[in-house]
């Protein structure tokens, strides 16, 4: 019989109206009632336990109730079984692809828990890392032990990168090179994706040893030219006609000469072989000294110095480095401005507290597209190197490398027009203002 709940009432009402018509005839009318009360209540708590444990169970078949109010009890909580177990076997789908198609990726991939608890990786980060399948659950620090990757971790900085050696076993020469990086993942977890760049590390190598070793053997050549080149402008028995083309070589030699020292500073840069010694630096005495160097340049060309610094900036750093960056910064600033422009030279501080010294010319400006590149070995913008042929492309390459050895930045601001902005951004640790 199946009874929807309405007709279950009504035939509670009527054994209701029954009983107590019994219990009219007997004298019994609240006793009976109560007797039947209880039990009704008794046979409810065992089938709504009954429908409970049913719930609980896994099983989607044999519904324990059809009828009445707990038949359609049985039949909602069967539909949110069913949906459930459908939404479990989509995401179970769906996760096992995602594991098939990540095992063949060619990168190596670890899930991390919010805890950094290995919670899964594919083939390649077995092979990168030498993970095995009981490493699951332990902290990824206790595998990978590496200060560029603790700090990588603990910081979760979104799409920071660090290179590495690889983890070796006793067979494996030479020692691979690791591209490491950390992103947020899901809710509660993260990914590590782990690249090998052993080759373009070798490249790398094989280019920066090329440059250094060819700047060191044209260091001779050169000086010998630059000497025979000055000695015979020296003379009295060189001709007119010869002494013009005898100084563009002396020029030319003397420009080879700047590449060549400013190719072997990079190097040592690069290699972190520089020497860097910290101490407090007045930002303002630093800017005269710059402008007392190149005042000469600048008033060839009719430019104008400002300088708006306090007396009381202070950066905490290496002083050479820091003259070297502002060199390049305000020789490019002059090369690149207009006749009788400004070079304005100023201090601020940003929204983070970091300090910021910038140098502003007063040139035509870069486009956007080129911004990017600037500090590039040798990158120019065509448009300006055809008006301007001075430089080697090499300063803004140096001055990013040696604001990070300050642990700062460059960015590069340029509106076509009306010039360009060079910021050199220096954390608040590195910025003293004195009273």
């Amino acid at each position: 019989m199946n009874l929807e709940p309405k007709f279950e009432r009504n035939w509670l009402f009527f054994y209701l109206l029954v009983l107590v018509l019994v219990g009219l005839l007997t004298g019994y009318t609240v006793e009976l009632i109560a007797v039947f009360l209880v039990g009704y209540i008794f046979i409810y708590l065992y089938k709504l336990e009954k429908l409970y444990q049913w719930a609980q169970s896994s099983n989607m078949e044999n519904l324990p109730y059809e009828n009445g109010v707990l038949g359609l009890l049985s039949s909602y909580i069967y539909q949110c079984k069913k949906q459930r177990f459908e939404q479990k076997e989509s995401v179970k789908y769906q996760l096992e692809r995602f594991r098939k198609l990540i095992s063949i990726f060619p990168d190596g991939v670890v899930i991390l828990s919010l805890s950094d608890e290995i919670q899964w990786f594919n083939n390649e980060a077995t092979r990168l890392l030498l993970l095995e399948k009981r490493d699951i659950g332990l902290p990824i620090n206790h595998l990978l032990r590496h200060p560029k990757v603790s700090e990588l971790i603990n910081r979760g900085s979104k799409g920071a990168v660090v290179t590495i050696d690889a983890p070796t076993s006793e067979d494996q020469w030479p020692v691979k090179k690791l591209e490491v990086r950390l992103l947020p993942y899901g809710d509660n977890e993260r990914l590590l994706l782990v690249r090998d760049v052993s080759q373009m590390e070798r490249a790398s190598q094989m280019r920066k040893d090329f440059v250094s070793n060819a700047s060191h053997e044209l260091r001779t050549p050169l000086t010998v030219m630059k000497g025979y080149s000055e000695l015979l402008l020296a003379s009295d028995v060189i001709d007119a006609d010869v002494r013009a083309p005898l100084k563009k070589i002396e020029q030319q030699v003397v420009k080879m000469q700047t590449m060549t020292e400013e190719l072997l500073t990079l190097s040592r840069l690069e290699e972190g072989g520089a020497d860097f010694k910290e101490v407090l630096v007045n930002v303002r005495s630093l800017c005269e000294q710059i402008k007392s160097e190149l005042a000469p340049v600048a008033d060839a060309k009719e430019q104008n110095f400002i300088v708006d610094v306090s007396p009381t900036v202070n950066l905490r750093g290496n002083k050479t480095s820091l003259v070297t960056v502002l060199r390049n910064l305000v020789t490019n600033a002059i090369n690149y401005s207009e006749k009788a422009g400004d070079i304005h030279i100023f201090w601020s501080m940003n929204e983070l507290g970091e300090g910021v010294l910038t140098v502003k010319d007063a040139g035509k400006g870069i486009s956007a597209r080129h911004l990017s590149r600037l500090t590039e070995r040798f990158y120019r913008v065509p448009e300006n190197n055809v008006m301007h042929k001075t430089g080697t492309g090499l300063g803004l390459a140096i001055v990013k490398h040696e604001l990070e050895r300050h642990d700062a930045r460059l960015i590069i601001d340029s509106v076509v027009g009306k010039g360009s902005w060079f910021h050199c951004v220096f954390p608040i640790t590195k910025v003293n203002i004195t009273k």
